[in-house]
């Protein structure tokens, strides 16, 4: 996933997997294309982090907009389409 636009789900719920979330956004009518939960190295749970990339790119922005706020397992999770960061190395 690297170096292309997604999703940043935030306030996922600690008990949420990636293939759960990635059922839960297909069943909107959003097809994924991957799902990558930020785990806790410590730990092994999830922060409540989540990038996800959509096959179809250019319906980024009306997925965050239409996802943002549904509950997923009891929590109302944030989605905003995020594009990286690059840092030069000198």
């Amino acid at each position: 996933m690297e170096g292309r636009t997604r999703l940043l789900f935030s306030n996922v719920a600690v008990q949420c997997t990636q293939e759960y979330l990635k059922e839960w956004i297909e069943a909107r009518q959003y097809e994924v294309c991957c799902v990558q939960l930020i785990q806790d190295t410590v730990s092994g749970t999830s922060p409540s982090f989540a990038y996800v990339q959509l096959v179809d790119s250019a319906r980024l922005d009306e997925a965050a907009r239409n996802l943002h706020g549904q509950s997923l397992l009891g929590r109302a999770v944030r989605v905003r389409h995020v594009v990286p960061m690059y840092y030069a190395v000198a």
